[in-house]
């Protein structure tokens, strides 16, 4: 509505005036005033689309500075784990998390009331934070309902601006995706301690 006032309604208005006033007869117009009017016009469009320009620029620069918090699901070595993380470039506050439906990790515990039951009060940028549901097997055996949404509020801590993002998942594709299963150092520690553990034997 302001934007179709100020491109529309106003100049309306001016020309308006002049045709009044060039019909009524009262004014005496020269040639040089119908190019100065014609210039009014010009100008004020002018400063009209400069100013949304350089409104335009600055709500550009804030959305590149502005903190952006996102959640998600991901596998690691058949463990199925859920993270928030600040992808922007600016603290975040008061970060609170919803998860709909809750869920119900390997220790019997609710994501809701556990990880995400008090808000996080200061999210730095790249802040990450995560934690372990379930093996992907269990998990996919018990779990019928694969569509899930994620409900993010925070604050910029500089402007004090709220945000609120809602993230749909479908977890699916997690389901069907494959691990080429490699050997970590606790994984060879282990096979270490079996070995030694067998050579006493002996």
């Amino acid at each position: 509505m302001k934007k179709k006032f100020r491109l529309i309604i106003i100049p309306i208005i001016l020309i308006s005036i002049f045709v009044v006033l060039h019909v009524v007869g009262q004014v005496k117009w020269k040639e040089t005033d119908y190019l100065s009017f014609g210039m009014i016009v010009l100008t004020y469009f002018y400063v009209v689309f400069t100013w949304e320009m350089l409104q335009r620029i600055e709500t550009q620069n804030y959305l590149e500075k502005r903190p952006y918090i996102i959640a998600d699901f991901y596998k690691e070595r058949q463990v199925l784990k859920i993270y928030i993380k600040n992808i922007g470039k600016t603290p975040a506050k008061n970060v609170k998390v919803i998860l709909q439906p809750d869920i119900i990790t390997f220790e019997n515990k609710s994501i809701n009331q556990t990880l995400f039951e008090n808000p996080v009060q200061f999210f730095p940028p790249g802040k990450k934070v995560e934690t372990a549901i379930n093996s992907r097997s269990d998990f996919f055996k018990n779990e019928k309902n694969r569509n899930y949404q994620i409900k993010i509020h925070y604050e910029d801590v500089a402007s004090n601006k709220k945000f609120n993002e809602v993230i749909d998942i479908d977890l699916d594709h997690l389901e069907n995706e494959n691990d080429i299963i490699t050997k970590t150092t606790h994984d060879l520690v282990k096979s270490i301690d079996k070995l030694t553990q067998e050579i006493k034997k002996k």
